[in-house]
């Protein structure tokens, strides 16, 4: 299942792993900043290459074939990729973790044992993402939490929906990037969730909709002390790229557009809840911001985000650096600033689809193999767009998203 590539041999130099679901940006970052780069990631699209000296991917991209997808859970298929991977190349530097990992403490703490992890160590990890506990901390440092339920069967999930009455968010106990959290509205769409979600194995949370504007702050700790380097707008279940059905997460603006008040609390929640954990270096908090302005916490992301690219694009402040430094104790003075917005929009296909040569639009990422198959929901590529205002970017990001789906056309109907 795994799919390595090679363009160096090993030499006397800085290496560096990076891992994780998705971890051409976080490659990127790293190769910008001096080191050679060795890479476990699940899609091996054609523009890792680029940035990574030799990587190993989850999926085998073909022309003509949508690539299979293993039975395996994620994370484990990813420390058999590094594993392989440091058996063949030898001792690194640093391992810098993106997503992939955040409700796996056994594979994290397996990570511990390849090499020396540069972040949260497992205990970290664990405390990040208790529910309860975090729930807490972030009421005392000034963020509203949604009310939720849990449930682990039909009963106790049709009990919970009638009590926080519909619409309500639904996701399973564990995260999965919003891809299986889904907004129910209506008594038959909760009727039809509780007939096919099997319980016993996947417990589910429950919460009301707290409806406003999806933001994330990244924040650098050193495990005392802390820094807001950005707050960003998520973008969270666009119909428009055809996710109105789930809260996936399909991008983000950079920086938020809000008033300063707002931007200014979510920063110092952010921070004052990274030095209550101790968290070490790059971490993500997500929250939504209400029309009052009232944030709402949702989630740690005690990692690398997926927002380190357009932080690049934006600040020209290498994240990989930052992030080592802060591991060593080291903090910016402050924020490195704006000096332009980047919108950055996932494209998933809304059909089933043969997805074309993309490498030749400009601002395209994490290119799949020309003439490789998709499935209605699966991600197709990644949209940049840098620009000096924000509607500026979301107006340029937009036009090239369109004309990706303009490229996009269905298989034979034959199926050949």
């Amino acid at each position: 299942m795994m799919t390595t590539q090679s363009n160096l041999s090993p030499v006397e130099e800085s290496w560096v792993l990076v891992i994780g679901f998705n971890v051409r940006p976080l490659a990127r970052s790293a190769k910008l900043a001096g080191f050679r780069v060795l890479a476990v990631d699940y899609w091996g699209d054609l523009d890792l290459s680029l940035w990574a000296d030799r990587y190993i991917s989850v999926l085998d991209q073909r022309p003509d074939a949508r690539p299979a997808r293993p039975q395996i859970p994620t994370a484990q298929i990813l420390i058999e990729g590094a594993e392989q991977l440091l058996l063949d190349h030898g001792e690194v530097q640093h391992i810098l973790v993106g997503g992939g990992f955040d409700d796996s403490p056994i594979e994290w703490a397996a990570l511990t044992d390849l090499g020396p992890l540069a972040g949260n160590t497992p205990e970290l990890l664990k405390s990040a993402r208790d529910r309860k506990a975090i729930a807490d901390l972030a009421q005392r440092c000034g963020a509203e939490i949604p009310a939720g339920e849990s449930a682990k069967s039909r009963k106790t999930f049709r009990n919970a929906v009638a009590r926080l009455a519909l619409p309500v968010v639904v996701k399973p106990d564990h995260g999965s990037g919003g891809f299986y959290t889904k907004v129910i509205r209506t008594e038959d769409e909760a009727a039809s969730y509780a007939i096919h979600h099997a319980f016993d194995s996947v417990p589910v949370i429950i919460q009301e909709l707290v409806v406003g504007t999806d933001a994330s702050v990244s924040v650098l700790g050193t495990g005392q002390t802390a820094c807001a380097v950005s707050v960003n707008e998520q973008l969270i279940g666009l119909k428009e790229l055809g996710r109105g059905y789930t809260k996936a997460y399909c991008g983000n603006i950079i920086p938020m557009k809000a008033d300063s008040s707002v931007i200014t609390g979510l920063a110092s929640t952010a921070e004052e809840m990274t030095e209550s954990l101790g968290l070490l270096g790059s971490n993500g908090f997500d929250f939504v911001v209400t029309q009052d302005g009232t944030p709402y916490f949702m989630e740690i992301n005690p990692r690398f985000q997926a927002t380190i690219e357009a932080l690049e694009l934006t600040t020209d402040a290498n994240q990989v650096r930052l992030h080592l430094d802060a591991c060593e104790g080291n903090l910016p003075d402050e924020a490195p600033p704006h000096i332009a917005s980047c919108a950055r929009i996932i494209v998933y296909a809304r059909q089933r689809c043969i997805i074309p040569d993309l490498s030749r639009l400009s601002g395209v990422v994490d290119i799949p193999i020309p003439d490789s198959h998709a499935e209605s929901g699966d991600p197709v590529c990644t949209v940049n767009h840098v620009a000096p205002t924000h509607k500026e970017a979301m107006e340029g990001a937009w036009q090239t998203v369109n004309t990706v789906y303009q490229l996009l056309h269905p298989p034979p109907s034959n199926g050949g």
